[in-house]
């Protein structure tokens, strides 16, 4: 699933904002948000998301129904970072 970030549990301290390695999270104003057009759940790159494991606070959660196949998450990895993905 995509991840969110809970504002009322966010202490803005940007931990998470290196982590992802598709660029998805942004904070301006001091809220985070999470683009989940660019969230692969680190699919390719990492076992787990690492902006949920950078997160001292476990702000970033599930969204809720938007339950994501494995080989979405593959395909936009693909496409978003085709640089880390070589074609044969």
């Amino acid at each position: 699933m995509p991840k969110q970030i809970d504002e009322e549990l966010c202490i803005q301290c940007g931990r998470c904002l290196p982590e992802c390695p598709n660029g998805g999270i942004s904070g301006a104003g001091g809220e985070y948000v999470i683009d989940s057009g660019l969230c692969t759940e680190c699919f390719g790159f990492h076992e787990t998301s690492r902006c949920a494991e950078a997160c001292p606070v476990d702000a970033i959660k599930d969204v809720e129904g938007m339950e994501t196949a494995d080989e979405e998450l593959a395909a936009r990895a693909v496409l978003l970072r085709p640089d880390h993905f070589p074609r044969d």
